[in-house]
């Protein structure tokens, strides 16, 4: 099942990606054949005769066989929705934005970056969100991308940091509250609660901020490390759109498991 999952994720999205023609030998993917003409009509192709034996061939034919439609968001005008936009282009080189959280469509967003000189640099999508990559260069990244200097800070790290905060500060206050008063304290109760409460929550404090923020801190994730791991609860986007942006930076889906703690975790390997 894990290889399973695999193969079907990398086809979907690096074997069926609008090219012209595609050639796929189920025995090599380990895929069956059903399973692969599914993913293919899917993403908007047409059965053809086989290219060789043992192959299932596919040409890109969108006017017959209408692709899964992406999201898109309304396509109207909206000065607040417009306004907020223009805030977060402002100054930019390069921005991440998602449809969904922007609640504009690709066209108004593209028309409202174009008056801040930025052009689409990239676009991806699932039913359920499209994300677009803005920048006044429109280029894609030159690949592969150069290993990391040196450590720099995550965003996701803050997942682990507020949690063991928290929990260092409860100890401490329970502590203290322990110490002033031998009897049964209501605070240190309340604390106690709280703890409970709160903990676990604060595992995952990047999901509360905003969609389009959770987008940039995942894309450079990708950074040209050999190996990265994504844990899919900590940024709530879709594996999806997860395994194109790391396309885009030049990474192949190799792997993934399951954690009671962290959920879903897929894992990453950069081309060379």
């Amino acid at each position: 099942m894990h290889d399973w999952y695999i193969s079907t994720v990398r086809l979907r999205y690096e074997v069926f990606t609008g090219a012209p023609y595609s050639h796929v030998s189920p025995l090599e993917w380990r895929i069956d054949p059903e399973s692969v003409r599914g993913i293919a009509r899917e993403r908007g192709y047409l059965e053809i005769p086989p290219m060789y034996q043992g192959c299932l061939s596919f040409q890109y034919a969108p006017q017959h066989v209408p692709p899964v439609p992406w999201f898109d968001g309304p396509d109207r005008p909206d000065k607040d929705r417009e306004r907020w936009l223009l805030n977060r282009v402002s100054g930019s080189d390069q921005v991440w934005i998602s449809l969904k959280h922007a609640n504009l469509s690709a066209r108004r967003v593209a028309e409202v970056a174009g008056t801040e000189g930025l052009r689409v640099a990239a676009n991806f999508g699932d039913p359920d969100d499209r994300i677009l990559l803005l920048g006044r260069d429109p280029s894609p990244p030159r690949l592969p991308l150069p290993a990391p200097p040196g450590p720099g800070f995550r965003p996701v790290w803050l997942n682990g940091i507020v949690p063991v905060t928290i929990a260092v500060l409860l100890v401490v206050a329970l502590i203290s509250a322990g110490a002033s008063d031998e009897s049964e304290d209501p605070l240190a109760n309340l604390l106690f609660l709280a703890a409970f409460a709160g903990i676990i929550p604060a595992a995952f404090v990047t999901c509360v901020f905003p969609r389009t923020s959770r987008l940039g801190w995942l894309a450079r994730e990708f950074d040209g490390r050999p190996h990265v791991q994504i844990a899919m609860r900590a940024y709530r986007i879709s594996p999806a759109l997860v395994v194109q942006i790391a396309g885009y930076r030049g990474y192949t889906l190799s792997g993934q498991r399951t954690t009671q703690a962290g959920g879903q975790i897929l894992m990453f390997s950069k081309r060379v």
